[in-house]
């Protein structure tokens, strides 16, 4: 008798089961592994905004106050912007307090920028302070956060996170913090711990370090929209005008065409003015905080600890929040 073989093997239906089967696996399996990513992407920006707030602590230990917003030198009266020099925000003077020593020492503090031009025709010692990423000041959950400003020859690069100059116009008319009550008029500010020429000692506080912004994180944005640039002085700031994450667009001299588009996840507004902005007027942007996390923004306060600050935060608390002295009453869960 002759006997049969049979290979045994799946049919294209129990194929497309186990295909399926995995294919439901995946699906089931996908958020769970963007979430743990997510996670540790914000324990990763967490962890930079308080390497910043202790940077800060260790700078007022030394000088006896934060460093300055931004300021330029010789060092002139608090909101005196009548002098040619270069605009230093405060991130650069804390390179020596983040084991940056080799860019401290390159840091020209009085250099001044020729008329018209960018730093490509200043020093050459001074480009490192000009093209150094600095990973500690950059969020991964921001994917624009690397990609430079270019300038000249240059390529400015960015950081995440942005100090609170307070409520309104960079540097606004400076108006009493009971103005948030009724509301404030067009070019008008309430001041922060951070402005120009003036960093708050933690005596001026009064409301309470773990009742004040210190720095909040920015989302940069195209590579033409000079917001979150290191070494700009319109850079790393930004103003409680609107609450964490708010679709407003900001008011920017420099506003990159795809963040002037609808929907933009750092829009500004764009006006065809100073490459695409709309501001004519220096130093008077309003820039808002904004993350890449879902739902709010990492926060370090003044008295050094870092928070998630969600979107859903009252508008009047962010701006309570963002004003050292105004002498509110915040709740601890805010």
């Amino acid at each position: 008798m002759t006997k049969v073989s049979r290979q045994s093997g799946f049919t294209l239906v129990e194929l497309l089961v186990v295909i399926t089967i995995i294919g439901i696996l995946i699906a089931l399996l996908l958020p769970a592994v963007q979430a743990a990513r997510e996670a540790a992407r914000r324990m990763q920006c967490t962890n930079g905004a308080k390497q910043v707030a202790l940077a800060m602590h260790l700078y007022h230990e030394a000088n006896g106050q934060f460093p300055f917003g931004y300021s330029g030198a010789p060092k002139v009266a608090e909101n005196n912007s009548n002098y040619e020099a270069a605009e230093w925000p405060w991130c650069v003077r804390l390179y020596s307090y983040i084991e940056q020593q080799a860019l401290a020492d390159a840091l020209e503090p009085s250099w001044s920028y020729p008329s018209g031009q960018y730093p490509s025709a200043g020093p050459a010692a001074l480009e490192p302070v000009y093209t150094k990423n600095i990973s500690t000041w950059q969020c991964p959950s921001d994917s624009t956060i690397t990609t430079g400003f270019p300038a000249g020859s240059l390529d400015w690069k960015r950081l995440s996170y942005a100090v609170c100059t307070g409520v309104g116009p960079m540097e606004g008319t400076v108006v009493p913090p009971s103005k948030l009550l009724t509301g404030l008029a067009s070019g008008e500010r309430v001041k922060g711990p951070f402005g120009l020429n003036y960093g708050a000692r933690i005596a001026d506080i009064s409301d309470g370090t773990s009742n004040t912004i210190l720095v909040s994180e920015l989302v940069a944005g195209g590579p033409t929209t000079i917001r979150g640039v290191q070494t700009y002085d319109e850079g790393p700031v930004f103003q409680a005008s609107y609450c964490p994450n708010d679709p407003t667009p900001d008011i920017v001299r420099w506003c990159d065409a795809a963040d002037g588009l609808p929907g933009a996840e750092a829009p500004c507004l764009r006006g065809g003015v100073w490459t695409g902005g709309t501001l004519t007027s220096l130093n008077m942007v309003v820039q808002t905080s904004r993350s890449g996390h879902p739902g709010g923004v990492i926060t370090a306060l003044c008295d050094g600890s870092a928070r998630f600050v969600g979107n859903t935060v009252s508008l009047r608390i962010w701006q309570f929040l963002a004003t050292p002295a105004g002498g509110e009453v915040i709740s601890a869960d805010f």
